[in-house]
């Protein structure tokens, strides 16, 4: 094999390993180690490390959140989220009107394993305390709001495959096992809404809703905001978020 040859297949192995170490990151939102990365992709540890420092530099990786943990970082959500322009580009003026009627954050999200990733935000213009999560990040589904209504989409019986056998509680007011999550889930579906009251972040609390039928799939759309502005005003924002649910069907022609 000539020269040139050679470099062409090394330089293929070298991606298609580096895609088989993102899509095995890409399923745990926590982090692996380098050494547990290795085991699963069925690599020498040396090779993954330095495949993983390349995937560094370039964002597609980072450290953290546990010592000696990696996870898939923000340039990868970044170019998902860009992928999916035609999944969020007709539901952007509905958040960017609710955002500017509650002056709060408004977010877009999708299910991903057992993860939610941000497509979209519009930001409020409020000055002082709000909330924002950046475009790409990926939460727990168990933890948040959106995570819960694209959660309950799923029967119970296919929850023990999408979900983690540990739920990691963030917070002191995570759900953590699978019968309480369970029963919060029938909840949501009763009544189209679900909330997130400090289960993901201290002091953040998070309304929100489903819409289906999407060419893509499913989304969520939510309004994630300090906790002392959400204490007393759930139902308002209930009542918001479910009106522009009801407006995007409408005009997209969800109903269905």
């Amino acid at each position: 094999m000539s020269e040139s040859l050679k470099d062409s297949a090394s330089g293929i192995r070298v991606i298609s390993r580096a895609a088989e170490i993102l899509c095995t990151l890409n399923e745990e939102s926590r982090g692996l180690s380098l050494g547990q990365i290795a085991a699963l992709v069925k690599l020498p540890r040396s090779t993954v490390q330095r495949i993983v420092g390349a995937l560094k530099i370039e964002g597609f990786v980072i450290d953290g959140p546990g010592e000696s943990q990696i996870r898939i970082g923000p340039t990868f959500f970044s170019i998902a989220a860009a992928s999916l322009s035609d999944f969020k580009d007709p539901i952007r003026p509905y958040l960017e009107e609710l955002c500017d009627e509650l002056d709060e954050t408004v977010d877009l999200s999708i299910l991903s394993g057992s993860s939610v990733v941000f497509l979209d935000q519009c930001s409020s213009r409020r000055k002082g305390l709000i909330a924002v999560s950046e475009v790409g990040a990926r939460f727990p589904a168990h933890s948040c709001a959106p995570g819960k209504c694209l959660l309950a989409e799923v029967n119970d019986s296919s929850l023990s495959h999408i979900l983690p056998k540990k739920l990691d509680q963030l917070t002191s007011a995570t759900i953590t096992d699978l019968e309480s999550l369970q029963a919060e889930l029938n909840n949501v579906r009763k009544q189209g809404i679900a909330t997130d009251r400090q289960e993901h972040t201290e002091g953040i609390s998070a309304v929100a809703t489903v819409i289906t039928n999407l060419p893509r799939g499913t989304a969520a759309i939510s309004i994630p905001m300090p906790t002392q502005r959400f204490k007393g005003n759930e139902k308002r924002y209930a009542e918001a978020l479910l009106a522009a649910r009801e407006k995007i069907n409408h005009a997209l022609g969800l109903n269905r």
